[in-house]
C-alpha cells in the first residue's frame, strides 16, 4: 500500500490549504487540499514532510507534532493509500509562499470547511478534530 505525508498548517487560528491542479492524472484534481505527497521507500512520514512542504510551497517547517494515521479507501479520486497526518505552525504570511504545485494556497477557518471541495475523509477528519487544530 503506498504511503503518503501529510500536513495541517495552521496560522491566525486558520488551515493552510491548497487548490490542486485541475489536469487529468492526478489524485483529486481541481481538490482543496493539505500540502503533502508520497513517502519515497528510503524516508520515514516526518522527513517525506519535511520534503514536502519545502518542494511544494518552499518552507522550513519545524516543530511538527504527529497526529494520526488514517486509511484512504480506493475510490473514482485516487487509490487506496495510508495517509500520516502531522500538525505544524505556518510562521510567514501568504504572500511569502512560493507555491510549486497547485494553484494557489489559501487559509481557511474551520467553519469554511464544510463548503469546500475537498476529500471528504480530509474534510471529515478535520471538522471531527476541529478541537486539535483550531481555539
Amino acid at each position: 500500500m503506498e504511503k503518503v505525508a501529510s500536513i495541517i498548517l495552521i496560522k491566525d487560528n486558520k488551515i493552510l490549504l491548497q487548490l490542486r491542479d485541475n489536469k487529468p492524472g492526478i489524485s483529486y484534481p481541481g481538490f482543496w487540499g493539505l500540502i503533502g505527497g508520497h513517502i519515497d521507500d528510503n524516508e520515514n512520514p516526518i522527513d517525506a514532510i519535511k520534503r514536502e512542504v519545502m518542494e511544494e510551497i518552499n518552507y522550513k517547517i519545524k516543530g511538527i507534532t504527529f497526529v494520526s494515521k488514517l486509511i484512504h479507501p480506493e475510490n473514482i479520486h485516487c487509490h487506496e493509500h495510508e495517509i500520516y497526518l502531522f500538525k505544524g505552525n505556518l510562521d510567514i504570511n501568504l504572500d511569502q509562499i512560493k507555491l510549486t504545485e497547485g494553484e494557489k494556497v489559501e487559509l481557511f477557518h474551520y467553519k469554511k470547511l464544510i463548503n469546500l471541495k475537498l476529500p471528504e475523509i480530509v474534510k471529515n477528519f478535520l471538522i471531527e478534530n476541529k478541537n486539535k487544530f483550531f481555539n
